[in-house]
């Protein structure tokens, strides 16, 4: 969400269009900023009639460079510069020495390794380590560079903490906020899944954390990060800086088909449909990059800048939410069970079982929806992951697990309010809820 999209209309017009999860980036704004954009989207939702999931994406530990004498240098291709680490420079960057704000870095980078700035744009070839601050480096290209340029150490194992200061204070924003999700940025081992969680406390053990796989790290320890996580972010951006582009294409595979594999949801995000920023249809080459990460498994697919300052968000919603109908359409979700399934470990856990079992029994009697009853979700995503060729319904008694349920492919919520019903009517009345509801969505379902 951005200025293009924080008005309750313009957040209507998006859930309409078919949005289902509303994403903060906490990298910008204030928290009266996202407090105005949680608000309009709950107002949207409620007036709609729908539930939207609302996710906080941290800004992450990142490494910066200082201010520069001016505002800015002019880099010039081969000439030689320093990067320190020595505080007393943090203020007064030159085109010869500048500062960056990572302690270890002439620890972690070697002489013949690299420095990307400003999102990879200015390269430094590392020389020579002058001191303990200090790495002599030679410039590889042309760049003007800017202050509190973001630092990447393509290669380097970073030893950064996964919560950094900000990043803990918005974290408990989130949890007084009700938030549903936390996109939690570089996560680079499940020990650092460990200190979001204990970051959100008693009070977020609900909140479903989504690691961001953005450095090689990440990609490395992906399987331990599967296990401790909620779900799992591609994000190419970063990662297209800290691996060559050419490899992450194989990472997003490699890593949605272990999401799916583990029955955890996975988004794929970065520059799916960029050109309609400014553009009111998007590249060939983008509509099939939204259609391959359909059929590499993504549960979701995530916009960015073309939302947040788009000019046509509506437009590009529209336009991702058909490409992935048309490309769902041509999955042979069969194969896909069968895939899977030969894939598990044996033996399974008894609700494991139970839920493959049923999703054989929609193959083997054609069944039109499979209705599932489950308070925090879980069923209803090991369900999801054998993947049926009919819609999944999921009856909860919990609001939030209805919102969290969004990010799940193929699976639509209902809401079974216990003050209403009463705590007594049995597992009939959800079914029949189930049912109400399938039969309700007509067309769109059969």
């Amino acid at each position: 969400m951005g200025p293009s999209t924080q008005s309750v209309e313009a957040l209507k017009g998006l859930i309409q269009s078919g949005m289902s999860v509303t994403r903060m980036n906490f990298s910008h704004g204030s928290h009266e900023y996202h407090q105005t954009t949680i608000n309009n989207v709950r107002q949207a939702a409620a007036e709609l009639g729908v539930n939207i999931a609302i996710a906080l994406d941290t800004k992450g530990p990142e490494i910066r460079t200082g201010l520069f004498v001016g505002g800015e240098a002019v880099m010039e291709q081969g000439a030689t510069c320093c990067v320190t680490t020595d505080p007393s420079f943090a203020d007064k960057g030159t085109k010869e020495k500048f500062y960056i704000d990572y302690t270890n870095l002439p620890k972690v980078v070697r002489p013949g390794g690299y420095i990307y700035i400003d999102d990879g744009i200015l390269i430094l070839h590392v020389q020579s380590r002058e001191d303990e601050q200090t790495l002599r480096c030679t410039v590889t290209n042309a760049h003007t560079i800017s202050d509190r340029r973001g630092v990447n150490l393509p290669g380097c194992d970073v030893d950064l903490p996964a919560v950094s200061t900000k990043d803990y204070a918005d974290l408990q924003f989130g949890v007084e906020q009700g938030v549903d999700m936390i996109f939690a940025s570089f996560i680079r081992s499940a020990d650092q899944v460990g200190e979001v969680r204990k970051a959100l406390g008693t009070k977020g053990r609900d909140i479903m954390i989504i690691c961001k796989i953005e450095n090689h790290q990440g990609v490395q320890n992906i399987d331990s990060i599967i296990e401790e996580s909620d779900g799992i972010m591609v994000a190419r951006g970063d990662l297209g800086v800290e691996i060559p582009a050419e490899k992450v294409v194989v990472a997003q595979k490699i890593l949605m088909s272990k999401c799916n594999v583990a029955g955890k949801p996975v988004i794929c995000a970065t520059q799916m449909l960029e050109s309609m920023t400014y553009n009111p249809r998007p590249t060939r080459a983008e509509v099939s990059d939204v259609a391959n990460a359909v059929f590499d498994g993504a549960d979701c697919v995530m916009l960015s800048g073309e939302t947040a300052k788009g000019k046509y968000p509506n437009g590009v919603v529209q336009y991702m939410a058909r490409i992935c109908l048309e490309a769902q359409s041509a999955v042979n979700e069969y194969v896909f069970f069968n895939s899977i399934k030969k894939l598990q470990p044996i033996p399974m856990s008894a609700e494991e079982a139970v839920c493959s079992s049923a999703v054989n029994s929609v193959y083997e009697t054609k069944a039109k929806v499979l209705v599932v009853l489950s308070n925090t979700g879980r069923s209803a995503r090991l369900v999801a992951k054998y993947r049926p060729n009919c819609p999944i319904v999921c009856v909860t008694t919990r609001l939030q697990t209805c919102r969290q349920l969004n990010i799940t492919q193929g699976v639509e919520s209902v809401f079974f309010d216990t003050d209403k019903h009463g705590h007594d009517e049995g597992k009939e009345a959800r079914v029949a809820a189930g049912v109400r509801f399938a039969k309700s969505m007509g067309d769109m379902f059969f």
